[in-house]
């Protein structure tokens, strides 16, 4: 028996030997294709006729939603892009510059290509010049041209070339016609712009697919938008039209499917979101910070602003409060549903309330900006993705106390972290919450409810941050705040979910790229990106004993 065993166990090791050779003799050289496109609104891809782009999608992961980044700029978006990290980072924020950059800390992918791979063969072809002197001055190849048709016919040229290993494209005409007749898909001129570069997408993909040694090449094709644009054409760069930009990663080794963030797990370095649901045993599920002894407790002036995706809900529970809510005469606050809309309730010591409303629909299944701009002495207005719904004269004297007894404001719940109406909890998503003690004026709440790391940007009432919860743990009951005055939340009960809030963006085209050509990234990089699940090409097979 043991002579069998021996045997079978050599012929299986011969077989598996040989088996690893033949894979080896027939591995196919990793190559990349990165097309990136100036000013390609989300929306615009399924209006326009894209066959190009069409197929792209077909053969791999793709979102019409990821995220571009604010300032929403073609400059900006090419560093993200190339660098895999935001702007936070890599510096670069002023419209058609690369002034401020920091690349000598986060050097373009091309050059950690170039590193770790030296005899790869790369080439850059842009509309923009300084692509390739501030970001791929390490490419072999570096061409620049004044128009997408230029572009075109040398990437193609380019691609006849048997040892080209990485090809980076930039076509720029979407934007330029965009900035003149408005980023808008009744504009003929816009349309025909964005099907003319998906003319030019296919047409790379038809070379790429031409050439000799093709059968034994596994090319990665990248297109993203690096920035979408207004109905005006005018930049404000922190639009909604201007962040959100198709991207998509195509390729053998990648998941055919639409990428959608519910569905997927939450990552390290990203924005992800807390849902809170409804536990069916009915345990309540909220997160609570303390707030004793702290300047959030009965704020005299205060700005309450949150990202928020409601679940199914009825009565109406406390999206966030401290009080007791089950009289709005109780002291201190709470923001909770109304309808299908919702409202804040406020009183003092004395019981003297108001109630002010949205008026505008919260529970559509859609992400909301929901702020509060509270001052005792002067007024109180709701604001919902940025326009003002009521807004009350208030009649609070300077002396009049708004403190709340119970020692926590709690997403989800109330102060007393037992409210039974809509029990057990509010259900739904947070993203972003910040608590400022200062009324921020309207035009700053538009002007910065969109950006993500606001610690470290330019917000002019930084010094009046007291609360900001990113929610982008994905692990844990801990719930940091990044204000810096140490205000952490605690996660109440486990009926929660954590998932990405943008299924991809534009920080992770330079980590899958790194990781098509087997390029592992140092954590010391700092790379925001995270690596798309991929099909396994092949498995060993178990043996049974």
């Amino acid at each position: 028996m043991k002579k069998y065993f021996k045997y079978g166990y050599l012929i299986l090791s011969v077989f598996l030997i040989t088996g690893q050779i033949g894979f080896a003799q027939t591995a196919k050289s990793k190559k990349i294709l990165v097309i990136g496109v100036d000013g390609i609104i989300n929306t615009a891809i399924d209006y326009a006729a894209t066959p190009g782009i069409g197929k792209l999608k077909a053969n791999g992961s793709y979102s019409m939603n990821g995220f571009g980044g604010i300032p929403a700029y073609s400059s900006t978006g090419w560093a993200t892009m190339l660098t895999g990290v935001s702007p936070e980072k890599h510096g670069v924020k002023t419209n058609k510059s690369f002034s401020g950059n920091k690349f000598g800390q986060y050097p373009s992918v091309v050059n950690r290509i170039k590193t770790a791979i030296p005899s790869l063969v790369i080439a850059s072809v842009v509309r923009n010049a300084d692509i390739n002197s501030e970001m791929n001055q390490s490419a072999d190849q570096k061409f620049q041209f004044d128009s997408d048709e230029e572009v075109y016919n040398k990437s193609t040229d380019l691609l006849k070339q048997s040892d080209l290993g990485a090809l980076f494209v930039q076509f720029s005409s979407p934007a330029e016609v965009g900035e003149d007749v408005g980023f808008q898909l009744r504009q003929a001129r816009y349309v025909l712009a964005i099907q003319k570069t998906d003319e030019y997408i296919n047409g790379l993909q038809e070379a790429l697919q031409s050439r000799a040694g093709y059968a034994n090449e596994d090319w990665n094709i990248f297109m993203a938008s690096t920035h979408g644009g207004t109905e005006s054409g005018v930049p404000l760069n922190s639009t909604i039209e201007e962040i959100d930009v198709p991207v998509i990663i195509s390729g053998s080794e990648v998941d055919k499917k639409e990428l959608i963030s519910t569905s997927m797990q939450p990552r390290e370095n990203a924005d992800n979101v807390l849902t809170i649901n409804k536990a069916p045993n009915n345990d309540k599920t909220y997160v609570r910070i303390p707030i004793n002894g702290t300047a959030l407790q009965g704020m005299n002036k205060f700005t309450i602003e949150f990202w928020a995706k409601a679940g199914p809900n009825s009565s109406d529970p406390s999206i966030m409060g401290d009080k007791d809510w089950d009289s709005g005469a109780n002291p201190g606050f709470t923001i909770c549903r109304s309808g299908s809309t919702w409202k804040i309730n406020i009183a003092n010591t004395k019981r003297e309330r108001y109630d002010i409303y949205s008026n505008k629909v919260l529970e559509d299944g859609n992400w909301h900006h929901l702020a509060v701009v509270f001052d005792k002495t002067k007024r109180c207005a709701v604001y919902q993705d940025g326009e003002k719904g009521e807004e009350y004269v208030m009649a609070y004297k300077a002396d009049d106390d708004m403190t709340s007894p119970f020692p926590y404001i709690c997403l989800g719940q109330e102060g007393t972290e037992r409210y039974g109406g809509g029990y057990p909890n509010w259900a739904g998503t947070f993203n972003e919450v910040r608590i400022w003690t200062d009324a921020l004026p309207e035009q700053t709440i538009r002007d910065y409810m969109y950006l993500r790391n606001i610690e470290n940007s330019d917000h002019p009432n930084l010094a009046s941050l007291n609360l900001y919860l990113k929610m982008d743990e994905v692990r844990g009951s801990f719930i940091k705040d990044y204000s810096g005055k140490g205000n952490n939340g605690e996660l109440v009960s486990g009926s929660s979910e954590r998932h990405p809030y943008y299924p991809i963006g534009l920080t992770d085209v330079a980590i899958n790229v790194l990781s098509h050509l087997g390029i592992r990234a140092d954590g010391s990089w700092g790379l925001e990106g995270g690596v798309l699940k991929s099909n396994v090409p092949f498995r060993l097979f178990k043996v049974e004993r």
